[in-house]
């Protein structure tokens, strides 16, 4: 059965092993594309996830790598530290979970076709195909989210740091899908990192991880931002 959203072009219109056009890419830190309709892999972080020593570490062992197998290393690393669950964990409060996962929500079907995500303590997965640029969906999801937590920082005792400047990493990564084994392979790696990063199961990022395919959606749980939970 195809994972679409209904009156959308079928998944097989939108795998690609080709890498396009040099205008379809952007640099930054990391390399991005854009093209509408592709199926993109995309990971963002929270500011404080990766500690610097670590950061400095990863690009020590991976300065003798060169072009796509270098960032295919430093993303492997970055995971890696990613699931040691470091830094305030923000996202593991159910109020701040509950608010990225409606932001991701909030466009679905209209700018971006969302397949399946995980909202990890730290990070965040997604799988979408994209209607719009790339950079402007992440952006506008990581803006809203971004200055609400800093808001409700202390109402919901998220543990951002004081003096931090900005609750989410300005980079993130994208990988487009090349094939159907690709994106299975994908939604799998999206739907088991909480195992993968021994989180218990009763932990928010079990409830907010879930996929939408086959037509039957698996969400986190409906929490209200102003309730006490």
């Amino acid at each position: 059965m195809e994972a679409s959203n209904s009156n959308r072009l079928p998944l097989s219109s939108s795998f690609t092993s080709d890498f396009g056009m040099p205008e379809e890419w952007h640099h930054g830190k990391l390399p991005h594309r854009n093209r509408k309709n592709l199926i993109q892999f995309i990971t963002f972080r929270l500011q404080d996830s990766i500690p610097n020593e670590a950061l400095k570490s990863i690009e020590d062992e991976i300065k003798n790598f060169t072009g796509t197998k270098k960032e295919i290393e430093k993303q492997k690393n970055y995971e890696k530290w990613l699931d040691k669950g470091l830094g305030s964990c923000a996202l593991n409060n159910p109020v701040m979970a509950k608010v990225v996962f409606n932001a991701l929500h909030y466009h679905d079907g209209e700018r971006y076709d969302l397949f399946a995500w995980s909202i990890m303590p730290n990070h965040v997965h997604i799988l979408v195909r994209t209607e719009n640029d790339l950079s402007k969906i992440v952006q506008s999801w990581k803006s809203f989210t971004g200055r609400w937590a800093m808001s409700n920082n202390k109402k919901y005792n998220l543990r951002i740091d004081d003096n931090a400047k900005k609750f989410w990493m300005p980079e993130y990564w994208d990988t487009f899908m090349r094939n159907r084994a690709h994106f299975d392979n994908t939604v799998k790696y999206i739907l088991d990192n909480p195992k993968k990063a021994r989180l218990p199961k009763d932990s928010t990022a079990y409830k907010y991880t879930g996929s939408k395919l086959g037509g039957i959606e698996l969400p986190g749980r409906d929490v209200d931002p102003d309730s006490s939970e």
